[in-house]
């Protein structure tokens, strides 16, 4: 067995730069050449920083403000939305390789673990999405390496408070970002009492957890409290409804189960995903079945690391039994499994018995599969093998949508612009031309959004025109449309084109004479 003081080298700390810095300019040239539109969560959250506020309907401030940093150097464009997203993956893998190395100071367990984060599908694509996932894994992974300080307790190794003032700024920061950060402070307290039945805890541990849990938490939700106070609660209502999922009679849901449990494998990539498995099994037969010695890190890195990735993405994937879930709702667990994976990629690779080929072979499909992630839009696929082409089409929508405006209204100035769905009304903000405030028309088969809690075009636009865009081709439009206007057009079929090929398909609808009144949204739909 490898001991777990590993001896330091510049060269590892090199290698890790350089892991870093490619992954890093891949991403930077996939986002500043356009590979793909913004997705419709990324265009909420821009058009959520032109009116700040404490939080928002379905997420806490903290991505309004990082996009909103970043638009102000790049300006309103893609480049400008997702650089924080591009800047956050480096940061994340930094965090990783520090904390290994640094913190459990394993040098070459680090870069294994660096290099399974640096290929991990779901990494790749939070490394250019700009979505709430990525601070908050970078707050849970700072977070989590602060927990490992905080609790080292060695004859050789003096407490300090410094750990302690990261893990609560770390709960803090993560919250606004999401929700899903008030889940570290539970399993770091499972963590924490585990080590304390067993004696293992430094002096003065529990009253410095608490006061840094406390003030964190605290800080974290107050933002969130005070907007849902002026709002009904809404944020906590829509999240208690995704949670729990619509009432009905409680069935096992086999198929939506097995498409989660597959979106999983796919999001770590198959192989990693064995190695996780296989890292994570080890761990958790380390920490709960094998001979504990009172400071022994391999038993603590591997207790923490287990915690921190079973309970999350177990339970997670088996609500998909019960109820809808998504894919990325895992995320978080993402980051211990890219340490389990790496305990397990660390253990094959050093194995005598691999040869040289085996383990280029297993690199090497793990790089390519990588990179082929990111060159993909520019495969020539015909359109309908290019699954990314859902995706695509945004920026052709708003052109048309600015094209109709100049040419079927008398006065352009005086036309507003809306859908019946958030995503549509968010991309059709962003990618229209002067990038205008658009609205989303409450209709029964919806839920509420965050366009449902600002103002809708209101009476000082009584006799103006407008433009209703529908996903996909559709007949008339619905009634909520027609009640609002002296006259609603046929449908307009428009398929939209990115780079040469067929993308995305709408329905557009010529509406006349708004007559000044914007429905309200019923209350209950969450």
């Amino acid at each position: 067995m490898q001991p777990i003081n590993e001896s330091y080298s510049p060269r590892l700390d090199v290698i890790a730069f350089v892991v870093i810095a490619v992954s890093f300019a891949v991403r930077y040239w996939f986002v500043a050449t356009g590979q793909l539109n913004l997705v419709q969560d990324e265009a909420q959250y821009w058009d959520w920083i032109r009116r700040p506020q404490l939080s928002y309907y379905s997420k806490g401030p903290l991505i309004a403000g990082i996009i909103g940093l970043w638009c102000k150097v790049f300006g309103s464009v893609e480049l400008g939305v997702r650089f924080g997203s591009v800047i956050g993956m480096s940061a994340i893998q930094a965090a990783l390789y520090v904390g290994v190395s640094r913190v459990w100071r394993e040098y070459r367990l680090a870069v294994f673990v660096l290099f399974v984060a640096a290929t991990m599908p779901l990494f790749s694509g939070l490394g250019i999405l700009m979505t709430t996932d990525n601070p908050l894994i970078l707050c849970w992974t700072v977070g989590f390496f602060a927990l490992a300080a905080a609790t080292r307790n060695r004859p050789d190794h003096v407490p300090s408070s410094v750990p302690f003032v990261v893990l609560g700024a770390c709960l803090a920061v993560g919250i606004w970002a999401k929700y899903m950060m008030l889940a570290f402070m539970g399993l770091a307290q499972v963590y924490a009492v585990i080590l304390h039945l067993r004696g293992q805890l430094p002096p003065r541990f529990w009253r410095n957890f608490v006061l840094a849990g406390v003030i964190g938490v605290a800080v974290g939700m107050l933002p969130i409290i005070l907007w849902n106070m002026q709002h009904d609660w809404v944020g906590f209502r829509h999240v208690a409804r995704l949670s729990t999922g619509e009432p009905k009679p409680f069935s096992l849901r086999i198929v939506p189960f097995l498409e989660m449990f597959g979106a999983q494998i796919g999001l770590l990539g198959p192989w990693w995903f064995v190695l996780v498995m296989i890292g994570g099994w080890r761990a958790v037969r380390k920490s709960f079945f094998g001979p504990i010695g009172a400071f022994d890190r391999a038993y603590r890195r591997d207790l923490q690391s287990a915690l921190f990735f079973w309970p999350l993405w177990g339970a997670i994937t088996l609500w998909a039994l019960k109820s809808k879930t998504e894919a990325n709702w895992t995320a978080v667990a993402f980051m211990a499994a890219s340490v389990l994976g790496g305990m397990a990629l660390k253990a094959w690779w050093e194995n005598p018995e691999r040869t040289k080929k085996a383990r280029l072979a297993l690199a090497g499909i793990a790089t390519a599969v990588t990179l082929l992630i990111f060159v993909s839009p520019l495969a020539p696929l015909p359109a309908e093998y290019n699954i990314t082409n859902r995706l695509k089409g945004w920026d052709g929508l708003g052109l048309e949508v600015q094209r109709l405006m100049d040419a079927e209204f008398d006065n352009p100035a005086q036309v507003f612009i809306f859908s019946d769905k958030y995503d549509v009304t968010a991309e059709l903000a962003f990618y229209t031309p002067g990038q205008p405030v658009t609205y989303c028309l409450w209709t029964p088969d919806r839920r509420m959004n965050q366009y449902d809690l600002w103002p809708g075009p209101g009476a000082e636009r009584t006799g103006w025109d407008a433009i209703m865009v529908r996903k996909e081709h559709q007949g008339d439009a619905p009634g909520e449309a027609h009640a609002l206007f002296e006259s609603v057009g046929p449908p307009l079929h428009f398929q939209a084109e990115f780079r040469g090929q067929p993308a995305r398909k709408f329905t557009l609808h010529l509406c006349k004479g708004f007559k000044g009144l914007w429905p309200d949204t019923p209350s209950g739909r969450y």
